[in-house]
């Protein structure tokens, strides 16, 4: 009987945790005041564009630090497959970009938007900044009903022209001018060329004060995302990795370090 017991309680707690991970799955958006960290691809000419959630949140994601993300593989892979198949392979057409939002509080500093730009950004008061994610979090809910969102931890989702809210082309994501509903500046280039990423936030608790945008710098280095056609999404800070030393290099070394000893010790018998 206590076994039995113990099953049964074993059992609700694993539905429990299923039921509270795919509630947690689906992209958080500005109105929650840390949506998630969002890669669209988009082919305005094809009229196709797919949406990506890369697994952080506006707070999490460490603008500092280098990462990657192979979007034709896991449970992004659908959604990839879906877009390739649309554009026929050819990804001459494909824009993309990157981005997470804060649309919460009215003080100085609350809001934000963290994303790609390509060129300058335009300035917008801090009421437009407002709007723009209000109206961008009608794509991400779109989005959530689409693809692998809802059952997966990090989905994907595949949407045409015909989807309203949820493709990337419409007015209020990015439209045919890779601004944010229109506002801004350009957020979206050719894929296989790099952008580097702006944060805008919310300057002073006037409507109609205009927002600081600032192109990030970490140390002098202005950081960057790159998107290739196979799906391969990095971020780049600058930060130096340190090579793996070869196994000769090894060899080298200890033979030097063996010939240091050697005339040490020459030098003390004298």
């Amino acid at each position: 009987m206590k076994f039995t017991m113990q099953k049964t309680l074993l059992a609700a707690a694993i539905a429990t945790l299923a039921m509270t991970g795919t509630a947690n799955a689906a992209m958080t958006n500005s109105a929650s005041g840390d949506s998630s960290l969002i890669l669209s691809v988009l082919d305005f000419t094809t009229g196709v564009s797919a949406a990506f959630d890369l697994g952080f949140t506006d707070s999490t994601f460490s603008q500092t630090t280098n990462n990657s993300w192979n979007i034709a593989g896991g449970d992004y892979a659908s959604a990839w497959t879906s877009y390739a198949a649309a554009v026929g392979g050819n990804f001459a057409g494909t824009q993309w970009a990157v981005l997470s939002l804060d649309s919460t509080g009215t003080a100085s500093g609350d809001q934000s938007i963290f994303t790609t730009v390509a060129g300058t950004w335009t300035g917008v008061s801090n009421s437009v900044l407002s709007n723009m994610q209000v109206t961008f979090d009608k794509y991400i809910s779109g989005n959530n009903a689409l693809g692998t969102h809802t059952t997966a931890a990090d989905g994907g989702s595949f949407a045409t022209a015909s989807s309203g809210f949820s493709y990337a082309g419409d007015g209020g994501a990015y439209g045919s001018t890779g601004k944010i509903a229109n506002y801004g500046g350009d957020t979206n280039t050719a894929i296989g060329t790099d952008m580097s990423v702006f944060n805008i936030v919310r300057n002073g608790t006037s409507s109609l004060t205009t927002s600081t945008a600032t192109k990030l710098d970490v140390a002098g280095f202005n950081p960057y995302f790159s998107m290739s056609t196979t799906g391969a999404l990095t971020y780049t800070t600058g930060a130096a990795i340190s090579p793996v030393p070869e196994a000769d290099n090894y060899a080298m070394l200890l033979a030097g370090l063996g010939l240091m000893g050697f005339i040490a010790r020459r030098r003390m018998s004298v």
